[in-house]
């Protein structure tokens, strides 16, 4: 009698692919170029989400700092 929940290990198995994907069609310039851009865009999105956190701490810090009557100088002891 065959148990039909065991695990099967012919092609119908998923295939698990290792490396960067391929692609039948050559990447030719407008593709590459447009690649770049679209790498340069993250890169720039992600430097500005940075600056903008640096910003909300300083607020916040600022904010903490006036609350309790703070001063550079009490944070240096």
């Amino acid at each position: 009698m065959r148990h039909s929940n065991l695990k099967r290990s012919g092609p119908e198995r998923s295939r698990v692919t290792k490396g960067p994907l391929k692609s039948s069609t050559p990447l030719g310039d407008d593709r590459f170029e447009e690649l770049i851009r679209g790498a340069s865009a993250f890169f720039a999105a992600a430097e500005r989400d940075e600056v903008a956190e640096k910003a909300q701490a300083i607020q916040e810090i600022q904010s903490l700092m006036a609350r309790y009557g703070l001063t550079t100088d009490d944070l240096l002891e």
